[in-house]
């Protein structure tokens, strides 16, 4: 074979070679990524049946009667302390609502009681209508409440009721 053949065979092998090379990289290539978007997505699938288990369980989970059942020990102690705290408190306020209801009713008997004597009043003061108008004639002649309690007969304390109603 000539040697210009021989280089030109030469040549066109290597020509083929770098081809195969390149075509063979291409499908290294393509097999890479192929696999790496399959291990991909098997790793979602993985994670969303994951997932949907994890929804299941909370769906099908009933809530524990107690709050924070499964929560650490230090979490129960401080709600344990809250819920004593609480009842503390309710027991206080409890005890707070009664004295007031009890002073209530003892502000309405004094009530009571008031209304009661005020009416007495006013019905001695319709009856001493003569004894009214004479501390005014005594009190504008220039006596003082001392005066007239002597003069009538009265309580001083009766005089200067009367004489601050007037």
């Amino acid at each position: 074979m000539p040697a210009p053949m021989v280089a030109d065979a030469f040549l066109g092998s290597n020509m083929q070679a770098a081809q195969f090379l390149m075509v063979g990289g291409f499908v290294m290539l393509a097999w890479v990524l192929a696999r790496r978007k399959i291990r991909a997505g098997k790793r979602i699938n993985a994670d969303t049946k994951r997932a949907n288990r994890l929804i299941k369980e909370l769906r099908e989970n009933k809530e524990p009667s107690v709050p924070l059942s499964g929560a650490p020990v230090e979490t129960q102690r401080w709600q344990a302390a809250m819920f004593d705290l609480q009842r503390e408190l309710k027991a206080e306020l409890d005890t707070r609502i009664v004295i007031v209801q009890t002073l209530l009713k003892q502000v309405d008997h004094k009530i009571e009681a008031l209304s009661t004597l005020q009416a007495n009043t006013v019905e001695t003061d319709t009856s001493d209508a003569s004894s009214h108008s004479r501390i005014k004639e005594l009190m504008q002649r220039g006596l003082n409440a001392r005066e007239i309690a002597i003069k009538l007969g009265l309580s001083l304390n009766e005089v200067e009721i009367t004489i601050a109603k007037l």
